[in-house]
């Protein structure tokens, strides 16, 4: 039976080494195999229940029964072979890739089982590639040749010089024109700078002329001089006053014991009345400046120079009225501790005269 369905699959043109993996059951025998087993009895039955009406039935032969199994088996092998072609191509790329291996296990008078065993492809081991010889660079050779010589040194030497004389004309040539700009500059200008020149001795002249014929320019340097003596002598008869006042009582066999008292007190009212006139004649100053100057602004607006050198005069002495003020004032309380040191040392005088101190 084995050699009948043998012969039988290999007269059709398909041998048995070139068929695919088949898929099969839990029992070991193929799905296609089974179903066609199935069919063949259907068929057998239902043709002895047809012929079982005209004439007795007759028992199959074991030639007839071995080419319906070798039939079914190849006829399901050939449908499970369209079912596989429908695989997806990762299971077909598989099988491409690797080696398979179809072996014949069991061939009996039932089924044909199929053991298949597969390899798959070797991978080549990434190997590290070797680095590169390395390649002997060679070292430029020096040559003696005088024509080699100035083959290589003419090209440098020549775009040395070729700059050097780009840089030297372009520095001439920016010279040239910031010259020419400046005398042009000043050519345009001379003129403009004589006629302010002029201007400047002009105002310089008026403005001493002014100061020459005007009364303000004559009293001023009185005043800003007797500023001067006034504040040093005020500073020594101060310093006078304190010394007398810290003294003790008089001698009494002097003929004149206060005299000093009396001459201190003198001085100390001729320095402040100074002062109070002092201050009068600047304050006088001031207010007879300050219109004339406002005056000139207006009617001549080529005064105003003159106008700026007086408000910057009267700006001085008015500075000035404060100190003027506060000297006053010192004066006045060295006047007061005179005062009172000259009572004191009458008083004590009396005393003595009369016996009274020890």
């Amino acid at each position: 039976m084995s050699e009948k369905s043998g012969v039988s699959s290999t007269t059709r043109g398909r041998p048995v080494t070139a068929k695919p993996l088949v898929n099969t059951n839990r029992s070991g025998t193929p799905a296609s195999a089974s179903s066609a087993s199935v069919k063949s009895k259907s068929r057998s039955t239902t043709a002895s229940a047809s012929g079982s009406g005209k004439r007795p039935p007759r028992p199959p032969s074991a030639n007839s029964i071995a080419s319906s199994k070798s039939s079914a088996s190849v006829s399901g092998s050939r449908k499970h072979n369209k079912s596989i072609v429908s695989e997806p191509s990762s299971v077909r790329g598989a099988e491409a890739e690797g080696e398979s291996e179809i072996k014949v296990t069991k061939l009996s008078s039932t089924t044909v089982t199929l053991q298949t065993s597969w390899t798959p492809p070797s991978k080549p081991v990434a190997s590290t590639p070797a680095p590169p010889p390395a390649s002997n660079e060679q070292q430029p050779t020096r040559t003696s040749d005088p024509l080699q010589v100035a083959a290589q040194a003419y090209p440098w030497m020549f775009m040395s010089t070729t700059l050097d004389a780009c840089f030297k004309s372009a520095e001439t040539s920016a010279t040239n024109k910031i010259e020419a700009r400046t005398k042009e500059l000043d050519e345009q200008e001379a003129g403009i700078s004589d006629q302010r020149d002029r201007l400047e001795a002009e105002r310089a002249i008026q403005f001493y002329d002014e100061l020459g014929s005007d009364m303000f320019a004559k009293e001023v340097p009185a005043i800003m001089q007797l500023f001067h003596s006034h504040g040093d002598s005020c500073d020594k008869i101060e310093r006078d006053a304190l010394k007398l006042a810290s003294r003790g009582s008089p001698d009494p066999n002097d003929e004149e014991p206060l005299k000093d008292y009396n001459n201190m007190l003198d001085d100390l009212e001729s320095l402040q009345t100074q002062a109070t006139d002092l201050s009068n004649s600047i304050t006088k100053l001031t207010s007879q400046a300050t219109p004339a100057a406002d005056n000139a602004t207006a009617d001549d607006s080529t005064k105003t120079d003159e106008s700026a050198a007086r408000n910057q005069i009267i700006n001085i002495f008015s500075a000035c009225l404060p100190v003027l003020r506060a000297r006053i004032a010192n004066l006045s309380m060295a006047q007061e501790l005179i005062d009172s040191a000259l009572e004191n040392a009458s008083l004590s005088l009396r005393m003595e005269s009369m016996g009274l101190t020890d």
